[in-house]
């Protein structure tokens, strides 16, 4: 089990290496759900100091992969130590994390719709 989620990691962290993503990815696009919300603030609680963030936006989900039902989003944030955005891009198999990357080539895609993501910002440690 652990060496297939090694293999997963590897070849999604390639599939990152990608330009952009296909439209049929882009076109698949649906609000986050507060489910997800939830679920991405409650991973980051207790990991960054409460009130760290100055702005905050979580992506649309897209559906990357349709056979293997893989999911992924983004997010970006700002912080009081540096105003640039910086990328979080996530993926997701059965509501399951298969995956962070920090700075996912993927984020910048100028098809992917962002959203105000204040649940992160009045985040509570």
């Amino acid at each position: 089990m652990k060496i297939k989620f090694l293999a997963c990691a590897a070849l999604l962290a390639l599939a990152g290496c990608q330009t952009p993503v296909p439209q049929s990815v882009a076109d698949s696009q649906r609000p986050p759900s507060n489910a997800i919300k939830r679920e991405y603030v409650d991973a980051l609680r207790g990991t960054i100091k409460s009130g760290n963030f100055v702005k905050a936006e979580i992506s649309s989900v897209v559906l990357l992969n349709p056979e293997k039902q893989i999911y992924a989003y983004c997010t970006r944030t700002t912080e009081r130590s540096n105003p640039n955005w910086s990328y979080i891009g996530l993926g997701l198999q059965h509501n399951m994390i298969l995956y962070l990357k920090k700075n996912d080539s993927r984020c910048h895609d100028k098809r992917l719709r962002y959203y105000d993501f204040p649940e992160l910002i009045s985040m509570k440690f």
